[in-house]
């Protein structure tokens, strides 16, 4: 390799484990360091270190080091041997030493998660945590301090429970507004008062401000708030407060995950269920897998909560593997509400041809009338799902993503959009095939939901909540609904993920459709999810919430499931097709995407290395299943064309040795997941 004066350990399939990166007194005079430069690379690097500093340096120390002549970072791994080649030595100590559990991640993932390891170490290193730090106003966190309420005997059970045992995940499973969060706070009170500390991630930022609220009114001064909407100096702040022991509470996304914690006594991940619990970019790491790992270490209380677990979770706690505490009923004893499921395609033979049925507008305006609150839910973004002609059905495209663009129309921006690569365009007046003005919008999405409802509604206070209109302003959204300034609120799957409003008496499903015929294995599991999870934000506080469930095909079984909100005869209906097509829990995947901007190529290339993959790791093993080449479901994304190959890997098959073994193939063209949540 061209970086001759610090190069990476030349021992082969070399693998680390917990106790050989125990903290290392010893004087070191070479070290392993983890870079943050972004090589690419998936070596460790031996570095030399001055007389200076082999007295104080240790396992875990942050270091200042040059790499291929500029001037980086990199977390010392381990001890090293005197190499037989020149070494550059580090230049300082930092910061840290890091925890144990930080140091010993990095070449697990590496290692499972087919990772760079330099994208590891800016995961554990945040932007802004080595510069020179200015001190920032603490956010304040206000709120009525409510009566702490008594546990059930059913919680109180569950909370001795999780205290007595760590050698086992444990997965509450409880309906929404069951009280999981009232056994968190219990959890976490013993923990804390035994010296320990905590990390509580939730699946959203904008689910943040309530549940810092909740947790700041039982710990006053000791929570800190942790996700990427933080300013660069505020992240800073917080991983210098964790690390001094300054803050025991963290609650945040899944990056709050790796904070620095000295003295780590919980992890709770909370609606464990949801996909944004898993990372797109290198490392693409799960969430639910790290967190095991740091409890196999530390030996930390790991607690997952939801009210529809992943079907591997559930499987999990069913057949031992996790121990399963269930909640059945409303902390407060409220009914689940009740879920109408409307036939709009009987609104449509009736001349109904407006995006709400004639029931959910009846039952908006009696909410309304009551000076109540409305939730209407579309897991589409945008005006439109697309643009056509009706005269010769041309449909306007992305030009580098072959998909169709959707409108989007606002004050500040009217256009066509593509979500993958950010392309934009104006909407034509005349059609570029056939040249008619016969140009039409097709499909409902977010905005087109806002523009009918303000039409049937026009005295409403309406706000609008999704990846276009939310940006930074979560918190404020939330506040503001929960204060009634405003009647009612629309949203994509933002606001289906455990908001607690009490004056919600209505929520509206405008299409169940869309969640429900995509390609993907999970299809049905996170409809049936996202279904029951909006339903659960009327009905708290009330006895009169109801769900409008609207949907041209009501005889689907999984929204009869969803309606009577069952999630374990979904989970049993669900496991046998699982089990006939060897999909999760029954096997892990391993997903490769190959793209290219030739077409031609990208088959013949795809094609050549799914033969060299049977030839080389499958080797007529029965217990790993290879599918593909296949088009990926979006074939072409920002002008590379993309082919998947997909590896069901059996429960008994060593995953991580066969993801080593796919390491060797990628690159730029080939990208890794393992145990992906989509392969769409």
């Amino acid at each position: 390799m061209s970086f001759a004066r610090a190069r990476p350990l030349q021992t082969k399939n070399y693998l680390f484990t917990v106790t050989c990166l125990l903290p290392y007194n010893e004087a070191m005079e070479y070290v392993l360091c983890a870079v943050s430069a972004g090589s690419g690379s998936k070596d460790f690097f031996t570095y030399s270190v001055p007389e200076s500093l082999r007295s104080q340096i240790k396992v875990g120390h942050i270091v200042s080091l040059s790499f291929r002549g500029k001037k980086s970072a990199g977390i010392v791994i381990a001890p090293a041997q005197k190499p037989d080649f020149k070494t550059i030595e580090i230049t300082g100590i930092l910061e840290g030493p890091l925890p144990e559990h930080l140091v010993n991640i990095i070449p697990w993932m590496r290692d499972y998660y087919a990772s760079p390891v330099s994208e590891i170490v800016k995961t554990i290193l945040p932007t802004g945590v080595l510069k020179k730090r200015r001190e920032v106003a603490t956010q304040k966190i206000r709120g009525q301090i409510r009566k702490r309420p008594e546990l059930t005997i059913n919680q109180a059970k569950i909370v001795k429970d999780i205290l007595n045992k760590t050698d086992k995940p444990h997965l509450v499973f409880g309906v929404t507004g069951s009280g999981k969060t009232e056994v968190y706070l219990d959890v976490l009170e013993k923990v804390i008062k035994d010296g320990k500390q905590a990390i509580i991630l939730v699946p959203e930022v904008a689910l943040t401000p309530q549940t810092v609220l909740r947790f700041e009114e039982r710990f006053t001064g000791q929570v800190a708030l942790y996700h990427s909407y933080l300013k660069e100096t505020e992240r800073a702040q917080v991983w210098k407060s964790v690390f001094e022991g300054k803050k025991n509470i963290v609650i945040g996304s899944r990056s709050a995950l790796y904070l620095p914690f000295k003295s780590l006594g919980l992890i709770v991940i909370d609606e464990e269920h949801e996909t944004s619990f898993k990372q797109d970019n290198n490392p693409k790491y799960l969430t639910s897998e790290v967190a095991e790992k740091f409890r196999e270490i530390t030996g930390t209380h790991l607690v997952m909560g939801s009210a529809t677990p992943s079907l591997e979770s559930f499987f999990y706690a069913k057949s031992g593997k996790y121990y399963l505490h269930k909640i059945e009923e409303r902390y407060v004893q409220e009914k689940m509400p009740e879920t109408v499921i409307v036939d709009m395609r009987n609104e449509f033979k009736y001349g109904n041809k407006s995006i709400f049925s004639e029931r959910l507008q009846g039952e908006i305006k009696e909410v309304l009338d009551n000076k109540r609150q409305v939730v209407l839910f579309m897991n589409r973004r945008g005006f439109s799902t697309f643009v056509s002609c009706r005269d010769c059905g041309y449909v306007v495209m992305c030009p580098k993503c072959d998909i169709p663009l959707v409108y989007h129309e606002t004050r500040s921006q009217t256009g066509l959009y593509c979500h993958h690569c950010d392309y934009k365009t104006s909407v034509p007046t005349i059609c570029p095939e056939c040249k008619s003005h016969a140009i039409k919008y097709f499909g409902k999405g977010t905005q087109k939901i806002e523009s009918e409802i303000r039409h049937f509604f026009p005295k409403a206070r309406v706000k609008r909540m999704d990846a276009d209109s939310v940006k930074k302003d979560h918190k404020n959204i939330y506040e503001e609904f929960k204060n009634k300034n405003f009647d009612i609120l629309i949203g994509t799957q933002m606001i289906a993920k455990g908001w607690d409003l009490p004056d919600v008496d209505l929520v509206g499903i405008v299409s169940a459709d869309n969640m429900l015929n995509l390609p993907d294995f999970r299809a049905s599991e996170h409809a049936f999810s996202l279904i029951t999870q909006v339903s659960g934000r009327t009905g708290r506080g009330t006895k009169r919430g109801k769900v409008i469930l609207q949907t041209y095909n009501p005889d689907n079984p999984i929204l009869a499931m969803a309606a009577r909100h069952d999630y374990e005869a979904f989970y049993e209906s669900e496991l046998p097709k699982r089990k006939e097509l060897f999909y999760p829990p029954y096997s892990r995947i391993i997903h490769l995407l190959y793209s290219n901007k030739d077409l031609k190529k990208c088959e013949e290339e795809s094609s050549a290395l799914s033969k060299e993959i049977v030839q080389e790791i499958i080797k007529g093993n029965k217990n790993i299943v290879l599918v593909g080449p296949s088009p990926a479901f979006l074939p072409k994304i920002n002008n590379l064309y993309r082919f998947q190959i997909i590896l069901k890997v059996g429960p008994n098959e060593n995953l991580e040795s066969i993801a080593k073994k796919v390491v060797k193939y990628t690159g730029i063209k080939l990208k890794v997941d393992i145990n992906p949540v989509g392969i769409v």
